[in-house]
């Protein structure tokens, strides 16, 4: 059965995404705070790369951000994912690298300098 999110859960990061979008520098430490929190729980980057690729009805900076935060996620963590968690990225990424949107698709497949990894990994 295919990885669905908790409804709830969904809410949660999705106001931190848009939270996340503040100029205000509290706001900005405390989703930080709450960032580093959330990943204790490898479940938290299956709630990114769904907002990623399967939320056509969010606004694309909202999207795009959660690619990258979990693009972070994945140079950071990666040999702490669970194959599950890797395998439904990977999967993900593969099926949405041709998004209708330029900004989710650079978003899905960027590499850094001296990186040949994609967020597909």
């Amino acid at each position: 059965m295919e990885w669905q999110p908790d409804e709830q859960g969904l809410q949660q990061v999705l106001q931190l995404l848009k939270d996340s979008q503040s100029p205000d520098t509290a706001t900005q430490r405390a989703v930080q705070e709450k960032l580093e929190q959330l990943n204790q729980f490898p479940d938290f980057n299956n709630y990114l790369i769904f907002v990623l690729t399967s939320l056509k009805s969010e606004d694309e900076p909202t999207r795009s951000l959660s690619g990258l935060i979990l693009k972070n996620n994945v140079k950071a963590h990666y040999q702490n994912f669970p194959p599950a968690v890797a395998d439904f990225i990977k999967r993900e990424c593969l099926n949405n690298i041709g998004d209708p949107s330029p900004l989710i698709r650079a978003t899905i497949g960027q590499s850094e300098p001296g990186h040949s990894a994609v967020l597909c990994l």
